[in-house]
């Protein structure tokens, strides 16, 4: 299902659209960029006197035409082809920016509706359980053995817990709107995910595989580098500036009933000002030059920073996964379960009962978190992402005021998991297979 929501986005996104209209019109640039200036035709007359036709008569009178070509030096037009390709490969980068974005924004859409469907299977999972420690409790006070203070606690619970599920919802509602979005459809279309929990954890790769990787793919990084040999190409047109390029005129004079004549003309330019003109721009070239290669430094070197900071991450979030796939899950479940025997026969209070649920829940909702901000960590490094590392780092919280475990919830909070930097499938164990 997620290959077709990429396809869908990849066809309808606009500004992929707008992308590459930049990009042919990028292209077309570069025959006008090699062209030589126009040839240039002239008619004219010279004539002897203000009050009579003298061509034909007088020697010195013509009727002139005449055609001029300015041919530029050889090179030129070359090097400014090559400058005006710069520009397409530039607007290609950026075209795959806009595409590499848009499969990220896809991706982390789809992990996002998981997400928030998943969070409504936990409510209705902790109202089913609240539901049934009604029941306990009610049971407990007919028979005299509890208070009714429990069954009013326990329903109280009932209710905020239904005003968490119209936050979530809504919240799904939002998630699914803005894929629809995406993929230019009906904002309100139905999309189905596969389930979160049969969504495995994705596996970092290597330092200096990723470092390695991230520079070949780089739309930004390749960007900088295509700028560097713009701004090379740039200095060599500046430095054949100095050479003239050669205006070749040819035309002839017709003078009535004598013979006509002809003429030939060549210029050349006189480099006079070239200590304000050529000179500054080769000096103008060379800062460019510099600037840009600068830029590629700054570029791989952040590139390389945001690698590491979403390796470190990535590796934190696995050992915490790890943690609650090993026994933290299996002993809250147990516990929740424990707790609910021994409130049915007095050992323990009600609250006891609400404090190891709602710690159970929160706890494999804490482990759904830690699940989307490990893909979002590998969609941010498949787009080669600059944008800020950055996880959701908790869950939805615990819907039991003063429970332990699970913190209080001091009112719903949104479903929504951490927003990174999009990404788009790329060789990582991070591919979009794994949804």
């Amino acid at each position: 299902m997620l290959s077709v929501l990429v396809d869908d986005a990849i066809e309808a996104r606009p500004e992929l659209a707008q992308a590459r209209a930049e990009l042919r019109a990028a292209k077309e640039r570069v025959p006008q960029a090699q062209s030589w200036p126009d040839p240039m035709i002239q008619v004219g007359v010279q004539n002897d006197s203000f009050d009579k036709w003298q061509v034909g008569k007088m020697e010195t009178s013509w009727l002139l035409f005449m055609a001029s070509q300015t041919i530029p030096f050889p090179g030129k037009p070359g090097l400014r082809g090559d400058i005006a390709n710069v520009e397409v490969t530039t607007r290609r980068l950026a075209l795959e920016r806009v595409r590499l974005t848009t499969i990220a924004d896809v991706r982390r859409g789809y992990v996002a509706l998981q997400l928030a469907r998943a969070r409504l299977e936990l409510i209705s999972k902790l109202s089913s359980l609240l539901t049934l420690a009604v029941e306990v409790a009610q049971t407990r006070y007919e028979s005299g053995e509890g208070p009714q203070s429990d069954i009013l606690r326990a329903r109280l619970e009932l209710g905020r817990l239904e005003q968490q599920r119209v936050v979530l919802q809504a919240d799904e509602q939002l998630q699914l709107e803005a894929l629809n979005r995406l993929r230019g459809h009906p904002l309100d279309e139905k999309v189905t995910t596969r389930p979160l929990a049969q969504l495995t954890f994705p596996l970092p790769s290597d330092e200096g595989e990723a470092a390695r990787r991230i520079l070949e793919v780089s739309p930004e990084y390749l960007a900088a580098r295509a700028g560097v040999n713009g701004a090379q190409r740039v200095r060599e047109l500046s430095q054949r500036q100095y050479l003239p390029d050669l205006s070749v005129g040819a035309g002839v004079m017709v003078r009535g009933s004598l013979e006509p004549m002809w003429t030939v003309t060549l210029g050349l330019p006189i480099p006079v000002f070239a200590g304000t003109k050529q000179s500054r721009a080769v000096a103008e070239a060379d800062a460019t030059i510099d600037a840009t290669s600068r830029n590629v430094e700054t570029v791989e070197q952040l590139l390389r920073l945001r690698t590491t900071q979403r390796l470190s991450y990535w590796r934190a979030l696995g050992k915490v996964w790890q943690s609650y796939q090993g026994r933290l899950l299996a002993d809250a479940e147990a516990t929740a379960t424990a707790t609910l025997t021994q409130y049915r026969i007095g050992k323990v209070p009600f609250a006891s009962v609400l404090e190891a649920t709602s710690a159970t829940i929160a706890l494999v909702d804490a482990s759904y978190a830690v699940l989307v901000d490990a893909w979002k960590l590998a969609i941010a490094q498949d787009e080669s992402s600059l944008s800020e590392v950055s996880v959701s780092g908790g869950a939805m919280g615990s819907a039991v005021p003063g429970a332990g475990g699970g913190g209080g919830m001091s009112g719903p909070r949104s479903a929504t998991p951490s927003n990174m930097s999009s990404g788009a499938p790329g060789n990582s164990a991070s591919g979009s297979t794994g949804m």
